[in-house]
């Protein structure tokens, strides 16, 4: 009962802010684009992917290699161990050890590198995107654009009101002209 009322209450809240901001600051221009469709379609997402995917593939190939080079010593390792002495096969044991975990060791670094580059290109992508969308909404006279969510920040609005596919053609017609250092 307690939870109806206070989702009834939020909602109200909502409503008369929305209503209030709408009053107050005489906004008349609202319009959304579609968050994931915007970024997605974006041809410098797009190139930042590339660039993502060629790195983590180099990543991924010298840590196969690492693998490939510790197995080949296992293995060497076994086809040797019947004439090894303790003390050599002791040796061994340590190197192949050592050997495992310095593969460990890449294998989490080469994760968080790849993690940070993801996140670095990222960023720079949205800020590129949200400074687009700053400049575009101003040239068109907008008031407020908002922008979706898979998890539904709006649940609703009128088709008209979405400028999704113009702000992609322009923001990627921008990003045509742009030198190839400002990408």
């Amino acid at each position: 009962m307690k939870n109806k009322l206070l989702i009834t209450y939020c909602v109200l809240m909502a409503a008369s802010m929305s209503f209030c901001l709408y009053k107050v600051f005489n906004i008349k221009d609202v319009k959304y684009v579609r968050s994931a469709d915007l970024i997605y379609n974006f041809e410098g997402m797009k190139e930042a992917q590339k660039v993502q995917e060629k790195k983590t593939d180099e990543i991924k190939s010298n840590l196969d290699t690492l693998q490939k080079d510790f197995q080949k010593a296992v293995n060497q390792y076994n086809l040797d161990f019947p004439v090894l002495s303790k003390e050599e096969r002791m040796q061994r044991e340590k190197l192949l050890s050592m050997q495992q975990e310095n593969l460990k060791q890449y294998s989490q670094s080469a994760q968080q590198n790849i993690k940070d580059s993801d996140d670095k290109l990222t960023e720079g992508v949205l800020n590129q995107v949200n400074a687009f969308v700053e400049e575009y909404a101003e040239k068109e006279g907008y008031d407020i654009v908002l922008g979706t969510t898979a998890s539904g920040n709006i649940l609703y609005a009128k088709d008209y009101m979405d400028i999704t596919d113009e702000v992609v053609k322009a923001l990627n017609e921008q990003y045509k002209t742009q030198p190839a250092s400002a990408k």
